[in-house]
C-alpha cells in the first residue's frame, strides 16, 4: 500500500500503530476517529525542537518514524516535507483536496528560538506568534473550515505547536440519494439499530477494487473524484474485531483486484473522537519529554517539557462524498481472491474506515464505526 521507499513504509506503518494502540482508549459508541498523519505532523514539530543527542529526541524520532534503526531527523524531516506538498497537492475542477497546516504558538512571555522558527517555516510552512487559547482555536477552526471549533480549552501553556488538516472528498461514483433505505446495523454494542444504508452498484467501467482475507476480512476501495484519494472500507470477518483485521490489513494488505460486478451498501455516518494522546505516547516509548529533563533545548531557552498531546477528528460520509478534519495540540510548559460475481459487501457491523492517500500510501484519517445511528 506504500508507493515509496522503506521510510515512507515505516511512516505508514507507525501510522495504524499509532491509531491502534489509541483506538481503546478513544473509542465511543459511535467509533473512533483520528488522522495519524495529523499526529505526526506535530510531533515533528516537538522532534525538531529536541537537543539533537537527547533521549527526548531519540524517544520522538522512535513513535514517529517506526523504524529500526530509527533514520536521521534530516532525512525524516525530507520524507514529511515531500508527504505534506503530496498531500495538499491541488487537484483539477471537483476534485478531493487536503489542506495541512501547522502552526506555532508562545504564551505567557515564552520566547521561541529564531533558527527554530525559521527552519519549521522552512520545511513545514508553520507559521509562529503569541496568542492564546482563543487565537489557537480561532486558527484551527478556519484550518478546518470550521468542522473543529476548539482543541484548547485554556490559557495553561506557554508554548503550542499544532497541526490541523481538512479533507473533502466527493465520490467518482456517487451513490443515489433515492436508493438510500433503512436497514439493520448490528453496532458494537451488540444492539440492532436501523440506520440510513447507501446503496450502489459497480459494473463496467465503474469497477471498484476489493480485497479479500478469508477469515479475516473484505475490503473495497472507493475513488474521490481526481484520484488521489481513496476510501477503503474494510469489513472484519464474522466474529473477527475491527481492531484484529485492521492489524491485520496494516501488516500486510490482500492486494486489491477490480471486481467485474459488486454491490456495496454502506452506512451514511458521522464519527468524531477527541483525546489526550499523552497515555498512548508514553506506552509507545515518549517518556523524557513530559517531565523534567525534558530537552527541548533547540526550540527555547525556556526550559519547556510537555505537558499534553491532544487531538480532535471528525468525519461525515453520505452519499455525494466525505468531509474530515483533525487537529493536534503539543501543549508545552516551563519544566486476494475475488468472489464470482455478482458480489455483495453489506458494510453492517462495526468496520473500519481509511482515507488513503494513493502517492505516498499514508492513512490519511482511520476510524472505525461502530454505531451509525449516533
Amino acid at each position: 500500500m506504500s508507493p515509496g521507499g522503506p521510510l515512507t513504509a515505516a511512516l505508514v506503518a507507525s501510522s495504524y500503530r499509532l491509531f491502534l494502540e489509541a483506538l481503546p482508549l478513544v473509542a465511543n459508541a459511535q467509533g473512533a476517529f483520528l488522522s495519524p498523519v495529523s499526529i505526526l505532523f506535530a510531533l515533528a514539530l516537538a522532534l525538531n525542537g529536541a537537543g539533537p543527542s537527547s533521549p527526548t529526541h531519540a524517544e520522538l524520532l522512535g513513535v514517529i518514524s517506526g523504524a529500526q534503526p530509527a533514520p536521521s531527523e534530516a532525512s525524516l524531516n525530507s520524507e514529511l516535507g515531500r508527504a505534506m506538498t503530496l498531500l495538499s497537492a491541488p487537484g483539477g475542477e471537483d476534485a478531493s483536496f487536503m489542506l495541512v497546516a501547522n502552526s506555532l504558538w508562545t504564551n505567557r512571555g515564552t520566547q521561541l528560538k529564531a533558527e527554530y522558527v525559521e527552519q519549521m517555516k522552512t520545511i513545514f510552512q508553520a507559521t509562529a506568534g503569541p496568542g492564546g487559547a482563543a487565537d489557537v482555536n480561532a486558527w484551527v477552526s478556519q484550518a478546518t473550515r470550521g468542522m473543529i471549533t476548539q482543541l484548547l480549552q485554556s490559557d495553561d501553556f506557554d508554548a503550542v505547536l499544532a497541526n490541523a488538516i481538512y479533507f473533502k472528498g466527493l465520490w467518482s461514483h456517487a451513490f443515489e440519494k433515492e436508493l438510500t433505505s433503512e436497514r439493520d446495523f448490528k453496532t458494537g454494542a451488540g444492539a440492532t439499530k436501523a440506520v440510513p444504508m447507501m446503496h450502489r452498484e459497480f459494473e463496467g467501467p465503474d469497477r471498484v477494487p476489493l480485497a479479500r482475507k478469508q477469515g479475516v476480512y473484505e475490503a473495497v476501495e472507493l475513488p474521490y473524484k481526481g484520484d488521489t484519494f481513496t476510501a477503503i472500507a474494510l469489513l472484519p470477518a464474522e466474529g473477527v474485531e475491527v481492531a484484529v483485521a485492521l492489524k491485520d490489513f496494516a501488516a500486510a494488505p490482500e492486494t486489491f483486484q477490480l471486481a467485474s460486478r459488486t454491490k456495496i451498501i454502506l452506512p451514511k455516518f458521522k464519527v468524531s473522537s477527541q483525546m489526550s494522546l499523552t497515555p498512548v505516547l508514553r506506552h509507545l516509548g515518549v517518556k523524557s519529554a513530559f517531565g523534567g529533563s525534558a530537552d527541548f533545548s533547540r526550540l527555547s531557552a525556556s526550559g519547556l517539557h510537555i505537558s499534553d498531546v491532544v487531538h480532535k477528528a471528525v468525519v461525515e460520509v453520505d452519499e455525494e462524498g466525505t468531509v474530515a478534519a483533525a487537529a493536534t495540540g503539543v501543549i508545552m510548559l516551563t519544566s486476494l481472491e475475488i468472489p464470482s460475481p455478482p458480489f455483495e459487501l453489506v458494510f453492517d457491523r462495526p468496520f473500519a474506515f481509511i482515507i488513503h492517500h494513493k502517492p505516498t500510501g499514508l492513512p490519511a484519517f482511520v476510524g472505525v464505526v461502530s454505531d451509525p445511528s449516533e
